[in-house]
């Protein structure tokens, strides 16, 4: 009989409450500021995060889960008696934090063989757009689903999940590094938005808006261009330190002029908001299949 273990780690962004309901793993990225270390998830909250980094001069800085931390959490699994166990992670293309996992599979073969069965899954993403994947999985294995069942519908997910990603303000970008000081005062003189799609791995911007209240409409008129059956799917509205009014009026245009059979609401948090800085909204969706 499968005895399945699931973990991911903390830039996943799962509410606690669903963590602890599945018994789902939770292996925390790092975070280094101004000589504090802080754990991801367990000692920050979202909304604790956006007020730090708006404060703050410096940039904190993010550190990858290493293979030593994934290692001791797969022979834990297997000491409790798990037969298989999913790992479901943070864009490699992003963070180091995928490779260590799969170097840590390795050598716990090299100790234990094929005594536990291991799947390390690199999500391409970022925060709950995966998370919610990982508790859907979790949600499949609570009803008796089988690994491999779980896995094929993990890999579908993945392979049709996206995002738009639209950012207020430019200063944090600056601050980052992320663009120059000279395109940052012509973009905030402009009013520019930027819009990133969120795609197989890239982070690209695709758009630029003008004006605060075009955001909420570039972003509709993105996802409205590439969702599929939106009617049959629940969009997820990713948010920062955004107004209420504004998140409002995004789940508002997705229900009546996009057509989500419902809308979920989760808060960026530090892995990712650290990058977008706190200004910031998305929407993730399912689109076509990628070949």
């Amino acid at each position: 009989m499968e005895k399945i273990h699931i973990l991911t780690d903390s830039s996943a962004d799962i509410p606690q409450a669903q963590v602890e309901a599945h018994g789902i793993e939770i292996v925390p990225i790092t975070l280094t500021h101004e000589g504090r270390t802080i754990r991801e998830y367990y000692d920050i909250t979202p909304e604790e995060y956006w007020k730090l980094l708006e404060d703050s001069r410096e940039i904190p800085v993010t550190a990858m889960v290493t293979p030593t931390v994934f290692l001791d959490s797969y022979r834990r699994a297997a000491e409790r008696g798990c037969t298989h166990l999913l790992a479901v992670l943070i864009n490699g293309n992003g963070s180091g934090t995928y490779q260590a996992a799969c170097l840590a599979r390795d050598m716990f073969r090299e100790e234990a063989g094929d005594s536990m069965r291991i799947e390390v899954i690199d999500s391409a993403t970022y925060t709950y757009i995966y998370g919610r994947i990982v508790v859907l999985a979790a949600e499949l294995r609570d009803q008796g689903d089988s690994f491999d069942a779980i896995l094929g519908v993990v890999r579908s997910r993945l392979n049709r999940v996206e995002a738009y990603l639209g950012v207020y303000s430019l200063k944090h970008l600056k601050k980052s590094g992320r663009i120059s000081g000279g395109a940052a005062f012509v973009g905030e003189a402009l009013g520019l938005k930027p819009i990133s799609h969120v795609y197989d791995g890239a982070v690209n911007v695709c758009d630029k808006v003008r004006g605060e209240k075009a955001l909420v409409a570039g972003l509709i008129r993105k996802v409205s261009a590439r969702v599929q059956q939106p009617e049959k799917q629940t969009a997820l509205l990713l948010y920062g330190d955004v107004p209420a009014a504004r998140i409002d009026e995004l789940e508002k245009r997705l229900r009546t002029e996009i057509g989500f059979k419902d809308v979920e609401r989760s808060p960026i948090g530090p892995s990712v908001i650290t990058n977008t800085g706190p200004q910031a909204l998305a929407v993730a969706y399912y689109g076509q299949p990628r070949v």
